[in-house]
Formats: C-alpha cells, structure tokens, sequence
C-alpha cells in the first residue's frame, strides 16, 4: 500500500495513492547526469524502513557503471529484506515469456536483456505492449523526446526512479498491481524488476516505436 499524499495547493502536482501513481509532468531543462535517490515516497509500513535506509547509503549516480552498480544493489537489497517476495505472476507472465524466448519477431517479439517486449497493438502513432521485465533486470535510465507514455504495473513487483527537473533526486517508488503512472515527454525514469514484473504500456509515439529513445545510462 502506498500513502496518500495530497496536493491542495497545486492540483497538477503528483498523485501517490495506495497501490496507485499518476505523474503528469514535463522535464524542459537540460539533462544533468548525476542522479541520487530520493526515499521519501516509499510506504510508510516498518518493513519499508529497512530497505530505505539501505537505499539511502548508495552512491550517486554519476556514471554508467554507477547506475549498473545501483540497480544490481536494489535489486540485492530488496531480496534481503524481502527474502519470501511481495509478488506474484500468472501464467500471462509465462505465457509472454516464452513467446520472448522463442527469438525476435519483427515488430512484435522484441527480446532484451532484461527480459522482452510483446506488442500487442500498433496503429501508428499509438502502440500498446507488455514489458515482460525478469527477476533482476533493470531497464535503461532513458527519456523520449515526443513519446507520451501510460503504464499500468499487471503483475509481480518492483521499483521505479523518475524525475521531472534537473538537479531533482530520482523519486524512489514501489510498483504493485494495479498502479499506473505517466511519463511525458522528457521526463527521465528507469524500471527494475526486484521480482517478475509485468507491465502495460500504451503511448503515443510520433516519430514511429521508440524512434525517439535518449539513453542516459544503461546498466
């Protein structure tokens, strides 16, 4: 469960329900690449309060080794306090997986080191498509320049950095089913599957699928 967090002096500030996020901001500064971790908008229950902590001694990211280094030590932490899980997957998240294994489809199978993409809808410019992200894989630090995202966490759990300002902190937050979450164009985020994850992507993305991709680092 996450903790409401209201905003009644800004209205199109962001949203942080239980077991749900929307964010709605645009980034228009240059990008700066040194990232640190901003813990403040994990759930507040004791079993958190461990795994923020941890969070809190890691180093800033300030280089592509950093940011591999930081996603491997989320991912490493999560499992020592979270030794049992706090997710789970379907046979959805199998069924998808070995559509990934099979190898690359043009336009449809899109395996990758973290996992894999199945797109299940493409209507230019609008795609939708699962992102089928492995236990310990992590995707890159990245923007778009135009691609206007909307996802929808479908099983599994995780964690999701993003900001929408240079010089901000990456916000540090926990995906459970049924949280969803918006990324306008030139906001920085990253996924990492500290367990199986599954999520829903639909976007609007007018140079054509991911034609419009900024690494910032990968891991």
């Amino acid at each position: 469960m996450w903790p409401m967090q209201e905003h009644p002096e800004n209205p199109d500030a962001p949203l942080i329900e239980a077991r749900q996020t929307k964010v709605e901001l645009t980034m228009t500064d240059t990008q700066s690449g040194v990232f640190h971790l901003d813990t403040g908008s994990l759930p507040r229950q004791s079993a958190f309060a461990g795994f923020a902590a941890d969070l809190a001694q890691l180093p800033a990211i300030d280089s592509q080794r950093a940011f591999g280094a930081v996603c491997r030590d989320v991912c490493r932490l999560w499992q020592e306090r979270f030794p049992e899980g706090r997710g789970e997957t379907s046979a959805e998240f199998e069924q998808l997986s070995r559509q990934i294994a099979d190898g690359a489809v043009a336009n449809r199978v899109i395996p990758t080191s973290w996992g894999g993409v199945v797109v299940t809808r493409h209507q230019h410019p609008e795609v939708e498509k699962h992102l089928v992200i492995r236990q310990g894989g992590c995707l890159a630090l990245e923007k778009h320049a135009e691609k206007d995202e909307r996802m929808e966490v479908k099983e599994g759990a995780g964690i999701l950095l993003w900001r929408d300002a240079v010089g901000k902190p990456l916000n540090v937050h926990v995906l459970d089913p049924g949280a969803t979450f918006h990324f306008s164009p030139g906001m920085e985020h990253c996924i990492i599957g500290t367990e199986d994850l599954l999520v829903f992507e639909r976007s609007t993305d007018p140079l054509g699928m991911d034609e419009d991709l900024i690494f910032i680092y990968t891991p």
